[in-house]
């Protein structure tokens, strides 16, 4: 059986999932925060343990970093095929792939470890002055500060957090608009293996009637 509606490419479906899945880092990341302690307790051993605290904290804010910088690049390639196949889409695949063009160098700074072994990459205060939580001039936050991921957070050094995300959404609403992915009385497509999707001429004519056998 094949209910006949619009073909979706499959690379609509995985640009879809990309966005959408680094719209969900970014909004984890919004609800992340630590709060700084630059080691005021008494003994060693709490010193340690509260910087310890401190640096897993910054961790599992620097993957979400990483998990969004990811699903971003990786819908770029979904955008550009996308605006390949469909002039539609041309335009808003453009903007969205120059608006994210700064994130591709940030690939190799990841991966340098001369970045985080002689240019401080992996200190916790480096860390913080280049997402901008606090000034460039500023040796480190107050003890006891609340640092909060805000809109203005710099991911990979380079692009708002809160600019990224309105990107994101953008390409995002223009597929929903288009192709309705996410809607629940969206016809669901039945191809049988071996078939071809349907032309824009077959999917007008309606319903096929099956050939009377007499």
């Amino acid at each position: 059986m094949t209910v006949l509606m619009p073909y979706i490419p499959p690379t609509v479906y995985l640009l879809a999932d990309n966005l959408d899945a680094a719209l969900a880092a970014g909004e984890d990341l919004l609800t992340s925060s630590v709060v700084w302690n630059a080691g005021t307790a008494k003994s060693g051993e709490d010193i340690a343990r509260a910087r310890a605290d401190q640096r897993a904290l910054l961790q599992i804010i620097r993957t979400l970093e990483q998990v969004l910088l990811a699903r971003v690049l990786k819908s770029r390639e979904r955008a550009e095929d996308l605006g390949r196949r469909d002039p539609r889409f041309g335009a808003v695949a453009r903007l969205y792939t120059g608006g994210t063009a700064l994130l591709i160098e940030a690939v190799s700074e990841f991966g340098d470890t001369t970045n985080h072994d002689f240019e401080t990459g992996d200190g916790m205060i480096a860390y913080v002055r280049s997402r901008g939580w606090i000034a460039l001039d500023q040796a480190s936050p107050a003890d006891g500060e609340k640092l909060a991921v805000s809109e203005d957070f710099l991911i990979a050094r380079r692009i708002r957090l809160g600019t990224l995300l309105d990107l994101v959404a953008m390409f995002l609403d223009a597929l929903e608009t288009h192709y309705d992915l996410f809607s629940e009385d969206a016809p669901v497509e039945e191809i049988l293996p071996g078939e071809l999707p349907l032309s824009e001429e077959q999917q007008t004519l309606g319903p096929a009637v099956p050939l009377s056998d007499t």
